[in-house]
């Protein structure tokens, strides 16, 4: 065991959450820095609220394996 978590994959984060999408189950979280609870949320909301972390200054993370739908919301929401 390395230590590294293949199965999960940050997409966007900011200083208060980060957007996660869990690759064996396909599924999309937020994930609350402060609580340490997450939340299910779809593809459209993650893409929602990763514009919103890029806007508080976090970064997105665009290209990464899974992403494809989540990076064209983004560039959506972006385009807004």
């Amino acid at each position: 065991m390395t230590g590294f978590d293949t199965d999960r994959r940050v997409h966007a984060e900011c200083e208060r959450f980060a957007i996660v999408r869990y690759n064996r189950a396909g599924k999309w979280y937020i994930e609350f820095f402060a609580s340490g609870k997450r939340q299910r949320i779809g593809v459209v909301d993650a893409a929602q609220r990763a514009y919103a972390a890029e806007t508080l200054g976090g970064t997105v993370y665009s290209g990464l394996p899974g992403g494809q739908t989540f990076d064209r919301w983004v560039a959506v929401e972006r385009a807004r």
